[in-house]
């Protein structure tokens, strides 16, 4: 194991290392790495899987070591996922100091002497410097945002066309922003602004060297958990309006009214787990909802599902709803199949990790995968924020571009206000 007193303070330098200067070390030497806190928690985790890098696992939680997963919108047919093992587990306090240190490899593997030494070297050189900008180093990009909104309205056309014709009932028509971003963006600084600000979000931040890019995002969808006392969780997420008055004041959750179209769309992300379910033959759930809650600049209507699967006797429960779920009603469409087809043809773009899932298995016995929504990708200077909106019926393309919009703004207004 890792002396903890080398991380926290060191005595030979007298620094005591920080959560962004083991970020960097782990960049400059291609180490993966995945930074999260998740929902009504103040503890940050950072693990860096220094021996085998990212593998391709199948998702059978039960069967993984502790770890991080990032799974892509589409999942290949060999149904693998992204798996970054935790060779090194930090925990982190919020001022981005370590607190505690868990290794499997011990601090004499050179690789670990390497990322520490180098982490070491980083933090020294930072405290040699001038502060850091005030600049995020997050700047928009110059683009037709006319055409933009245009094609995006157009496509929300075609899916209500499609769906009088019942092709399908709903689908999740997405797109995207794109911005610059230079030296002076520090990922670390983002995420903890982003943890900051959105106490009830998964916060994340994963860096994957064989892809050459880093996703951050601020996730309010939980896809499946499970805790240590073995009870599992999943949740169906949709309808979505400002959480703002007109005139800018915060709108009281006592006063939020839901329309027939974002009641239905939730009901049918909901009436999908339930289906799930009965695919199992899992009749002993706990459903709460569905309920108002708030999202960083936005309201949804969410219910929860629960079991207890030491109750029900079924292990590996988190696994089976994992397939069965993804990709959810939520982020595709309903039914599943036709809906994908029409994004495929109507998009234009590869959605990639977007609107996938992510998260810690089997940290401290648990495991808790999110959707990756609210989320931005960085790779050669540029920044790609994602939105979605469901689209029904009952869909005005206007206000389905306004509300990707708003989802927009989830990151934009705390990372690059200007934008």
């Amino acid at each position: 194991m890792i002396d903890s007193n080398r991380i926290t303070s060191n005595t030979t330098t007298g620094v005591s290392l920080r959560a962004e200067a083991l970020w960097e070390a782990a960049q400059n030497l291609g180490f993966p790495a995945a930074v999260w806190r998740l929902p009504h928690q103040e503890q940050i985790r950072l693990l860096i899987a220094v021996t085998e890098g990212v593998s391709r696992r199948q998702p059978d939680l039960e069967a993984l070591p502790a770890g991080f997963i990032v799974s892509p919108f589409l999942v290949p047919d060999t149904n693998e996922v992204l798996f970054l093992e935790g060779d090194i587990l930090f925990t982190i306090l919020p001022d981005e100091q370590v607190k505690e240190v868990e290794s499997k490899l011990g601090e004499e593997h050179p690789s670990v002497k390497q990322l520490l030494k180098t982490a070491h070297e980083i933090q020294l050189k930072r405290l040699d410097t001038a502060p850091a900008s005030l600049s995020t180093g997050l700047y928009p990009l110059a683009t037709n945002r006319t055409d933009q909104q245009e094609r995006f309205k157009r496509g929300v056309e075609l899916a209500i066309e499609a769906i009088r014709e019942e092709q399908f009932d709903k689908v999740v028509l997405s797109r995207t922003r794109e911005l610059t971003y230079n030296e002076d963006f520090r990922p670390i600084k983002a995420f903890t602004k982003l943890a900051a600000t959105y106490p009830s979000a998964f916060i994340s931040l994963v860096y994957l060297p064989e892809q050459k890019e880093t996703w951050l995002g601020a996730s309010p969808e939980t896809l499946v958990s499970t805790d240590a006392q073995g009870i599992f969780r999943t949740a169906s997420l949709a309808g979505t309006q400002v959480a703002r008055t007109a005139s800018g004041e915060p709108l009281p959750k006592a006063e939020v009214r839901w329309g027939q179209k974002e009641i239905e769309e939730q009901a049918l992300v909901s009436r999908y787990i339930v289906e799930c379910f009965k695919k199992i033959r899992l009749r002993e759930y706990l459903e709460k909802g569905p309920k108002t809650v708030q999202a960083g600049n936005l309201y949804h209507l969410r219910t929860d599902f629960e079991v207890d699967t030491q109750a029900v006797n079924f292990q590996g429960l988190d696994s089976v709803m994992l397939r069965l779920l993804h990709p959810t009603s939520a982020v595709c469409g309903m039914p599943k199949e036709p809906a994908l087809r029409f994004l495929t043809e109507v998009e234009g773009y590869d959605r990639t990790f977007y609107s996938g899932y992510l998260g810690p298995v089997n940290v401290e016995q648990e495991s808790h995968l999110f959707v990756n929504l609210r989320s931005m990708r960085l790779a050669d200077g540029i920044a790609t924020v994602y939105a979605g909106a469901g689209i029904t019926e009952d869909s005005d393309p206007q206000r389905e571009w306004e509300e990707t919009e708003l989802k927009c703004q989830t990151l934009l207004r705390v990372l690059a206000p200007e934008a």
